[in-house]
């Protein structure tokens, strides 16, 4: 018993004793590693090709210890043992294609171009119809940028292997790269032919890769010819589409939407979808014309109610977002009527009920018609919830220019209820707080923006910031009348009473010159001039909030809205641009950078109308 016991505790002894060797030799190991790193980054190369010679002796496979070595030698022009070291390795592991484009890499590095050129094109013809070899070697060749070998390589393997598609998305990738349009084109539109489900991908490399009319002209071409060549497929119609929106080509897009349409019997689905995305794209013109030719399929069709619908909504935006006439809107109002006479005040038509209570509130100033409305929505059963908070939201902003300020509250404070956490009860709580600025409770107003600050939806954290910070900045000292005084005009703004909120700021400044309400004072001034269609004076206030205030927080607002009013309003798109362009290098962090991004490109020509 004495002996078994004795044999088991050297047994453990000797296990220790393995386990304390291999953990010193671990540990050995990274230090020689982090050691030899150090001298490599501080560009002692003698000494750090010296620690990853014996790195390498130990681990004759790491390619990290090969990369680091041979970046040792070259940085020391010591070409002879890095040649010895190619050899050697491209001898011990003789499969390895990066072993030995590394010694065409080498004749290249010494001037020695033919040679290289006849080593790499002598690997390409030996290559054997292996897929994964045919790929090691060509990016063997990319890693050392021979971008037009690792292409070479792919093309043969596809010939070798017997396959014209092999390799679509490699080649696309090779052929961004180095910017061959015609050739990049065609490799994208072969992954599409392998796999339609990139066809999102396949758009974004398109869009990030092509810079001019010319070279979408060459993508229109391909796809035309793709089309001709797979007519059972979808996608290069579908992608014929998405070009001809690109150049805003809507008419255009609408004939393959068409040919898609009836040869799938949808009913109007793809023009439909069409349609919406002109509205997003603010096409309003070409949005109405692609909805009414859903509408001409038939009153029996699918979608016939949904287009009619999104035709008065996209005339809606045109009118409510031009220069618009009183006359325009009674004739807007006049449309929602008919619609609904033709579609009944259903809980399938609440969307439309709220946009005419919507113009009629605020608006067309009939207050009787957009209360009825508004609460016929409210109380009427099956209705979508977020459609029926946004009401709730929108007729409490409507007590508010009343002055019904408890109705308000109330409304508010439902949303806030029932959508606790939720993008829309954090814009319910902002707007309570923003009604409880107006009333100069200031306290309790900032307590509520500062819960919002991280709102779900930037806007809403953007907004109740901004506010938050007024509140704060002019709070300081025990004198808070100036910002009584800017929050009584910001509430007879929204009033509609635009000349008592013009002189009310007028008065912070008679009675408390260079207060720090200056900035505010100039941005809501514009803001007013804007509303009343004064558009030079709006203009001359956002300019004058840019310059003298460009640092501070209302700077990339007022620089952002004179650049929209000299693009929509004043029709002056050559200032426009330079605003924008302006923009985008004064604030890149701010919450308008996407939309100036995409302005710019718009109005630079971009979009390739």
């Amino acid at each position: 018993m004495k002996d078994k016991r004795t044999s088991v505790r050297v047994k453990q002894l000797v296990i220790l004793l393995l386990i304390c060797i291999v953990t010193n030799y671990t540990h050995a190991q990274q230090a020689d590693e982090e050691l030899a790193a150090q001298y490599l980054s501080n560009k002692e190369y003698n000494k750090a090709s010296d620690m990853y010679e014996k790195l390498l002796n130990k681990n004759s496979k790491s390619m990290y210890f090969y990369d680091n070595l041979i970046k040792c030698y070259l940085a020391q022009e010591n070409y002879t043992d890095a040649q010895k070291l190619v050899k050697k390795q491209s001898k011990k592991y003789e499969k390895n294609s990066f072993y030995k484009v590394d010694q065409g890499y080498l004749l290249n590095l010494q001037k020695e171009n033919q040679k290289a050129a006849a080593l790499f094109n002598g690997l390409i013809q030996k290559m054997l119809p292996i897929d994964n070899e045919i790929y090691e070697l060509s990016k063997a060749f990319e890693k050392r940028n021979e971008k037009q070998f690792a292409i070479e390589t792919f093309l043969k393997g596809r010939k070798i292997l017997h396959n014209d598609l092999m390799f679509a998305s490699e080649l696309a990738s090779l052929y961004t790269e180095i910017h061959e349009v015609p050739a990049m084109i065609e490799e994208y539109l072969n992954v599409l032919v392998l796999d339609q489900s990139y066809v999102s991908e396949v758009q974004g490399y398109l869009q990030n890769s092509l810079q001019s009319k010319e070279e979408y002209d060459i993508l229109k071409q391909a796809l035309q010819k793709k089309n001709k060549q797979y007519p059972e497929f979808t996608t290069f119609p579908e992608m014929l589409i998405w070009l001809h929106v690109q150049r805003n080509e809507y008419e255009l897009a609408l004939l393959y939407a068409k040919a898609i349409d009836k040869k799938y019997k949808e009913d109007g689905r793809r023009l439909i979808e069409l349609g919406f995305l002109a509205t997003a794209n603010e096409k309003y013109d070409a949005a109405i014309s692609i909805y009414k030719q859903v509408e001409l399929l038939g009153k029996d069709k699918t979608y016939y109610a949904m287009a009619k619908n999104a035709e008065i909504e996209a005339r809606s935006k045109k009118i409510l977002g031009g220069n618009y006439l009183q006359e325009d809107l009674k004739s807007l109002a006049n449309e929602y009527d008919l619609l609904l006479q033709e579609f009944g005040r259903t809980p399938n038509m609440a969307n439309t009920m709220r946009n005419l209570a919507n113009l009629q509130a605020f608006y067309l100033n009939n207050y009787a018609e957009a209360i009825k409305d508004y609460e016929e929505i409210i109380n009427m059963p099956r209705v979508d919830r977020n459609l029926l908070a946004n009401c709730k939201l929108e007729l409490a902003d409507f007590y508010v220019m009343k002055g019904e300020v408890w109705d308000a509250m109330l409304l508010y404070g439902q949303v806030d209820k029932d959508f606790l956490q939720e993008p829309l009860g954090q814009e319910a709580k902002y707007r309570n707080a923003r009604l409880s600025y107006y009333l100069g409770e200031f306290e309790w107003a900032k307590a509520q923006l500062d819960i919002l600050k991280t709102a779900t939806t930037q806007l809403i954290a953007n907004n109740a910031l901004e506010l938050s910070l007024l509140i704060q900045d002019n709070t300081v000292d025990s004198n808070t009348e100036p910002l009584h005084y800017f929050a009584q005009a910001d509430l007879n703004f929204v009033q509609n009473n635009d000349n008592v909120a013009l002189s009310k700021l007028d008065s912070i400044n008679i009675l408390f010159p260079k207060h720090s309400l200056s900035d505010d004072i100039l941005y809501k001034k514009a803001k007013i001039y804007f509303k009343k269609k004064d558009f030079n004076q709006a203009a001359k206030y956002y300019q004058m909030v840019v310059t003298e205030y460009g640092s501070d927080i209302l700077g990339d607002n007022a620089l952002y809205d004179l650049a929209r009013l000299n693009q929509y309003q004043l029709s002056n798109p050559e200032e426009a641009k330079k605003l924008y362009e302006k923009f985008i290098d004064t604030y890149p962090g701010s919450f308008f950078l996407t939309d100036c991004r995409k302005q710019f490109r718009l109005l630079r020509g971009d979009q390739l109308n």
